[in-house]
């Protein structure tokens, strides 16, 4: 496997933590009378790894993704756009939590042909 692959994966990831972490603070401020949805802008992101997926990225603009994603910073929402939902916070959370489970284990399943071919044996 590739090291770029491998840095779309941990891109992905992440990607998804972040999501889960976010709604996961947002679920907790539910209960407080006039409390808004922080919101991360995550398309940045998100275009990058599509741009990967589709050739037009590199490693090295994946590594520079990596950065990116640790200095996001929720933000409070506008009133229109955020209001707090509970139920849109926790099926965020549960497609974040799926989504990361997914890519877990397909990378373990990688890494298990990798152990595979190189040992002979499972």
């Amino acid at each position: 496997m590739e090291a770029s692959t491998l840095d779309a994966v941990r891109l992905s990831m992440g990607l998804q933590q972040l999501r889960a972490e976010l709604a996961s603070g947002n679920i907790a401020r539910a209960g407080t009378p006039g409390a808004r949805a922080h919101t991360i802008d995550f398309s940045g992101i998100e275009g990058l790894l599509a741009a990967y997926g589709d050739g037009r990225a590199s490693g090295s603009e994946l590594r520079l993704g990596l950065a990116e994603l640790t200095a996001l910073v929720p933000r409070e929402g506008n009133e229109e756009a955020a209001s707090l939902s509970l139920d849109t916070q926790v099926a965020e959370m549960s497609a974040a939590s799926m989504n990361y489970q997914t890519l877990g284990e397909a990378l373990s399943r990688q890494f298990g042909l990798m152990r595979l071919a190189v040992t002979g044996r499972s």
